[in-house]
């Protein structure tokens, strides 16, 4: 099967999942593009998040996701938030125009049996603004 790697375009629907001192959690969607012709099936996604190379915390694929062929699609996860550290520097991230956002991950792609290992990397910058105006509690 030749199937290419997909990429990741972005982040969006931010939402407050669970806001607690000893836990808290950030609910949102990674945005991708499927440039093969067939679809498959997205699962096991796994990975880390930073914003301006600060450690913000884990992600884990909340459900299975059905990938169309030839086109973008949305994968939510959870992220399990570092908020001491986030807290610490969000006027610092407020304050920008734009932020750093890297993500560094792994995945698992499904077709009719067959599984592929891939990478879930994204380094690139993200409007403040558009980061923010997302941000639903």
């Amino acid at each position: 099967m030749k199937y290419q790697d997909i990429k990741f375009l972005g982040v969006d629907h931010v939402r407050i999942g669970k806001l607690g001192m000893n836990e808290s959690t950030l609910d949102m969607n990674l945005v991708f593009n499927n440039p093969n012709r067939m679809g498959a099936t997205i699962n096991n996604a796994r990975g880390q998040a930073w914003i301006q190379d600060i450690y913000i915390g884990d992600f884990l694929l909340s459900e299975d996701v059905k990938i169309p062929a030839s086109s973008n699609f949305s994968v939510p996860v959870s992220l399990k938030l570092n908020l001491k550290d986030l807290v610490k520097n969000s006027l610092n991230l407020i304050t920008r125009d734009s932020i750093a956002l890297r993500v560094d991950g792994s995945a698992q792609l499904s077709k009719g049996g067959i599984i592929k290992n891939f990478p879930l990397r994204y380094s690139g910058r993200q409007s403040s603004q558009q980061l923010l105006g997302q941000l639903r509690f």
